[in-house]
């Protein structure tokens, strides 16, 4: 198996661009393999920087299959995530959120979410790249619950621990339009997204959405006219 994910590799250094494609595609497709060996592989053989030249330059198919890759390559790794980052990942990523298919918009924000996990240095990069309104805009207008579902898990993993995010997400989408969102069972709250008790009202659900959003205290930096706002739905 590791010869084979070298040849790959190999393929997505060296060859054409449809030779790159076809490594990516064939790569993407191994995700059930052990995850550690096929990850350090690509990683250790120089296929992180290809995988980010794809993102930019590659077709519709091929920047979903790259940001699927990066995306389970940080997932597993720490290290992988601070190289995908140190070679540029980031603002290509964040571009695709923006500009690509549905399914490109649903694999960079899953991507993005396993780059920012407990990654400080990541998420800094991750919002200073514009990701939190096209975050938000998967979220609310997202054509699967999964693509929603990967926004929400990007924006959680950018709010962790993270006053500054938390507010910065919090106004973006709207006090009432998380309201509803959480009412509608699309972000709800446990370990910050799930409610336990499904039985909840939904105006409280609403509430721990809020409250878990900006984390256990509102900080002194949160708008006055928003702390009112929060207040009504505790």
């Amino acid at each position: 198996m590791a010869e084979y994910i070298e040849g790959l590799v190999r393929a997505l250094c060296e060859g054409n661009i449809a030779a790159k494609a076809a490594a990516a595609h064939a790569l993407r497709d191994l995700k059930g393999s052990p995850v550690y060996c096929m990850s350090q592989c690509i990683a250790e053989d120089g296929g992180i920087p290809p995988l980010i030249e794809l993102l930019q330059d590659g077709s519709a198919e091929s920047k979903v299959e790259a940001a699927e890759i990066l995306g389970y390559l940080a997932h597993y790794v720490d290290a992988h995530a601070v190289a995908i980052a140190d070679y540029g990942g980031v603002p290509p990523l964040v571009d695709l959120l923006r500009d690509g298919s549905a399914d490109a918009k649903e694999s960079a924000a899953a991507a993005l979410q396993s780059l920012a996990y407990h990654n400080a240095a990541n998420i800094l990069l991750i919002v200073e790249a514009g990701s939190i309104p096209l975050l938000v805009d998967l979220l609310r207008d997202g054509t699967s619950m999964k693509a929603k579902w990967e926004a929400a898990g990007a924006l959680e993993s950018l709010a962790r621990n993270n006053d500054a995010n938390a507010v910065a997400i919090a106004a973006t989408i709207g006090i009432e339009a998380l309201v509803q969102l959480a009412r509608r069972g699309e972000v709800t709250v446990n370990n910050q997204w799930v409610v336990p008790n499904a039985a909840l009202p939904a105006e409280r659900k609403a509430a721990l959405v809020v409250a878990a959003l900006l984390g256990d205290s509102v900080p002194d930096s949160v708008p006055r006219e928003v702390k009112a706002l929060i207040g009504a739905y505790l």
